[in-house]
């Protein structure tokens, strides 16, 4: 064979082989281009009616008009939502169904709750971040604490600490009290009731001094004169939230949010998570769902996965830190 005829083959070949490297992008790039070709699925471990399921619903319609298709929010609520987690895990890695997740469930419950198998960063994928539900310092209107100051003052006094209510053992509540207490030097008493209904009523009834909880959860009695925000957990002053100062000015690092976000099972396509992302990121940050969000005691806080995945490292380190140092184990 003359070297001329082999140089036509080689190139033949080389060409060849140049459009097949290319067709799994090419692939790739039209599945994301054609979907959603069908109804997309959001499991959600909150019963109907919560915050988050009412918030996601809301987006939900949004992004239902963008895509023509539907969206369907699946509510698996109970175990601190592990459920939720669980069926995200069984479902197929098609790009039809994706969870729209508490942080506890990712940073709090695999290491609190016996016998959870799943584990975030081998099983599934971040989307975004969605939002976030700052915890308030929230005292009966009569207390004699006015600031956080105060009560950290008080609570350094008494060798038993000051009583704070909160919806269980292990909860972010109880742990985000455990964080104000571990960066203060403060001794708080931690008064476990089974939801926070019961919280409330034994802080409004006086049994205890002060409540952990999202604004949304205070709002009505502290609106109705009931109750006094003392601070918040926030990372940041929040609109709507002005009047209530930063605890992180009195003492530094007691930041605590609850949090939602948008995740996959791991092995859904890339290009299709990318176009979920930006999708969900518009929504969020439209004017009639930032309205909805703030009244339902949540902030939009849209962005991408890798600043999803380290806000998730963050968070379980922190919060592993608080667990060891109480020394809360599985059960």
């Amino acid at each position: 064979m003359s070297l001329k005829p082999l140089r036509r083959a080689t190139v033949a070949c080389a060409v060849a082989l140049s459009f097949l490297g290319t067709m799994p992008l090419a692939t790739a790039q039209g599945t994301a281009a054609k979907w959603p070709q069908q109804a997309v699925r959001f499991v959600v471990p909150f019963p109907a009616g919560s915050a988050p399921d009412v918030l996601i619903r809301h987006v939900g319609a949004k992004l239902g008009e963008k895509w023509g298709q539907g969206v369907i929010v699946d509510n698996k609520p109970g175990g601190s939502g592990v459920i939720g987690m669980n069926a995200i895990l069984a479902a197929s890695a098609d790009g039809y169904t994706f969870g729209f997740v508490q942080g506890s469930a990712i940073s709090v419950a695999p290491s609190t709750i016996k016998g959870v198998t799943y584990d975030f960063n081998r099983d599934y994928v971040p989307v975004t971040l969605a939002a976030v539900a700052p915890f308030m310092l929230a005292v009966p209107a009569n207390s004699p604490y006015k600031t956080l100051a105060d009560l950290i003052a008080a609570a350094r006094a008494k060798p038993q600490g000051i009583e704070v209510a909160d919806n269980g053992r292990g909860t972010a509540p109880h742990l985000a009290s455990a964080l104000l207490g571990l960066q203060s030097g403060a001794q708080f008493l931690e008064v476990h009731y089974p939801g926070g209904a019961q919280a409330m009523q034994a802080t409004l009834g006086g049994q205890t001094q002060m409540m952990v909880e999202t604004y949304n959860v205070v709002a009505g009695n502290v609106q109705g004169g009931r109750m006094r925000v003392l601070a918040s957990m926030g990372d940041r002053v929040e609109a709507g939230l002005e009047q209530f100062p930063l605890a992180s000015k009195t003492v530094p690092g007691a930041v605590a949010h609850g949090w939602f976000a948008v995740i996959a099972k791991k092995g859904v396509d890339p290009q299709v998570l990318a176009k979920l992302n930006k999708d969900m990121n518009e929504a969020l940050l439209l004017p009639d769902v930032v309205a909805k969000s703030r009244e339902l005691g949540t902030y939009p806080r849209p962005g991408t996965p890798e600043q999803l995945a380290r806000y998730i490292a963050d968070d379980r380190k922190t919060w592993q830190d608080v667990l060891d140092k109480l020394n809360i184990k599985p059960e």
